[in-house]
């Protein structure tokens, strides 16, 4: 899973340039009324903390929770 900032001109998504011609495949949007100085940051962080707790949250990583 990867959390990318894009923009939406009301009837598409535009994707960063680097992200043009990435492997088709399932996408989240979402959509909020966020204060941009204080929120947007917050999101973000939060949006990469769930994906990271997917990859780190497996048996072969787990050796590291008992160190």
């Amino acid at each position: 899973m990867l959390a990318i900032k894009a923009k939406f001109d009301g009837r598409k998504v535009i994707l960063p340039d680097e992200m043009v011609g990435a492997t088709p495949g399932d996408v989240v949007v979402l959509f909020g009324a966020l204060d941009p100085d204080q929120q947007e940051g917050l999101l973000w962080m939060k949006l990469q903390e769930e994906a990271f707790a997917k990859v780190w949250n497996n048996d072969e990583d787990a050796i590291y929770d008992k160190m």
